[in-house]
């Protein structure tokens, strides 16, 4: 069974964020030095290959995550590839001490009520999507597991090599295993 938002998946995670008001934040706002994005739009990042990430400080698995986004976005440069990670942590502060402790070249956006997780159904940390240029959600990553690192880059390199921005149909499943 496919997710029913895929190819809407910018428009949506938008429209969320929009309504959220307040409720989310650059890391900028909770207190972090990086230098990040004012507001959150996937618009500005047609064209490219978006991994988009759900984390929290107390999540086992996003400690051993973070270095691997850090590699592949070192890796794959910010030309073609960006990766977002959105922080559902009820305190920035436990973000802010996560951060210090495993920096993040990439962006962080904070959803401090945890609305953006429950408007896409997360139920898993980390959970994540890889958009293709198009902006569409071609996969979807529940959970992060070392071994799983090499289909990570499969799937990325396929989407950086895509012809068309409509290349294939998407790969998303409410299962959330990746295919």
């Amino acid at each position: 069974m496919r997710l029913n938002i895929p190819q809407l998946f910018p428009s949506l995670l938008l429209l969320a964020v929009s309504s959220l008001g307040s409720s989310i934040a650059t890391a900028n706002d909770a207190g972090q030095n990086n230098d990040l994005l004012e507001q959150l739009n996937l618009e500005q990042y047609h064209g490219k290959v978006v991994y988009v990430d759900f984390w929290a400080s107390w999540c086992g698995p996003c400690r051993q995550s973070f270095p691997v986004m850090n590699e592949l976005q070192k890796t794959y440069g910010e030309d073609n590839f960006v990766i977002i990670a959105i922080n559902e942590d009820s305190e920035p502060g436990a973000a802010k001490q996560f951060l210090e402790q495993y920096p993040a070249s990439f962006t962080i956006f904070y959803d401090q009520d945890g609305e953006l997780a429950k408007y896409f159904k997360v139920d898993a940390m980390p959970t994540s999507y890889l958009l293709d240029q198009a902006g569409t959600a071609k996969y979807r990553h529940r959970g992060f597991h070392q071994k799983d690192v090499a289909k990570l880059e499969q799937q990325i390199e396929t989407l950086l090599s895509a012809q068309s921005f409509n290349a294939g149909p998407s790969n998303t499943s409410n299962s959330g295993d990746t295919e």
